[in-house]
């Protein structure tokens, strides 16, 4: 995990907000399920003995919020399952509205959730 933090350069809204490597998911596809929540598919599958490991190195948290990883440093954690699933509704309004100066993006007001406009509810439909 890289936040944009912690370099001089910020990221783009899109390597935040659409790339599971940022999330702490680590390397692989975001999806949608039937119920509108999100999913993963990670490209790596787990090796239980590498390490001793029972879960990806690539990965600090599950799609559940659940950390995989402890660390060091107070007050450090991975996004928990709330901050994920607005992560993701984010990155989903990006292809059409890529950046701040969109209005959609001007409007959306923090922890809400704006109402869906019809290109996202065309490309959050579950694949059946």
């Amino acid at each position: 995990m890289d936040p944009h933090t912690t370099t001089k350069k910020t990221r783009t809204c899109s390597d935040c907000h659409e790339n599971p490597k940022s999330m702490g998911l680590g390397y692989g596809n975001i999806f949608l399920k039937k119920d509108g929540s999100f999913g993963f598919t990670p490209s790596s599958s787990v090796n239980a003995t590498i390490f001793g490991q029972d879960r990806r190195l690539d990965a600090f948290v599950n799609t559940d919020g659940v950390p995989l990883v402890h660390t060091s440093r107070k007050g450090l954690r991975p996004f928990d399952q709330r901050e994920l699933e607005k992560i993701v509704h984010v990155g989903l309004c990006l292809s059409c509205h890529p950046g701040m100066d969109d209005p959609v993006m001007k409007s959306w007001k923090k922890d809400t959730t704006p109402k869906p406009c019809k290109a996202f509810l065309d490309l959050a439909r579950p694949i059946k």
